[in-house]
């Protein structure tokens, strides 16, 4: 007789890393590729609510890829240790491995940023980041669940805020600000999750321009 999808094995114990911060190449360049980036965000999303454990088929699924083209992108990222095999379950005789996020929080070395061999990969992986946070702002604006109105938004929603600012600024000034946006950042992930509260999405970007080195 055939075994049911009810056998799970559970594999790992306790939750992921609170943060991880990448600081070699070869990460690096697992992340640089637009799918295996959404499959970050897809298993990193609302934590808070719990970490997410699907399969390749699940995955598959919402992010409206062929499931077989995701086989080797999850290779991939469980070998740069990004992702982890959570549990294994039989499904119509066949063992499926469901995965979920190896950290709640990913970041990238400072080292990393600034080392020119890299800047390829550094400015790929930036780009997917970025495609993937408008991707969902611009299904979830379509679908109307955003609220845009920012200080004039009614008490059960915070509000929107999307603004692009070109200054120029002394770099003394201009590390004051990098300082108090990443101040800001930890101020938000140390925020605690309340479970009755809603999701809410942020991506903060930095930067001055220079002639290159």
């Amino acid at each position: 007789m055939a075994a049911t999808s009810d056998e799970v094995q559970v594999l790992v114990s306790g939750p992921p890393a609170a943060r991880r911060e990448v600081s070699d190449a070869e990460t690096l360049r697992v992340m640089s590729d637009p799918v295996r980036i959404a499959i970050l965000r897809r298993l990193m999303a609302d934590v808070g609510q719990g970490v997410r454990v699907m399969s390749a088929k699940e995955l598959a699924n919402e992010l409206g890829e062929p499931q077989t083209k995701l086989y080797r992108h999850l290779k991939q990222l469980e070998e740069a240790h990004l992702i982890e095999v959570a549990e294994t379950r039989v499904v119509s005789g066949i063992n499926e491995q469901r995965y979920r996020t190896a950290q709640l929080n990913l970041l990238l070395s400072p080292a990393l940023l600034n080392d020119p061999g890299v800047r390829g990969d550094v400015a790929d992986t930036i780009v997917a980041t970025l495609d993937g946070f408008r991707d969902e702002l611009r299904g979830n604006l379509r679908s109307g669940r955003v609220d845009m109105r920012g200080s004039d938004a009614p008490v059960s929603g915070p509000g929107g805020l999307l603004m692009q600012v070109d200054h120029r600024m002394s770099p003394p000034v201009a590390m004051q600000f990098a300082k108090r946006l990443a101040a800001l950042v930890e101020e938000i992930e140390a925020t605690p999750d309340d479970p009755s509260g809603i999701a809410v999405r942020a991506l903060i970007g930095w930067y001055g321009i220079t002639d290159p080195a």
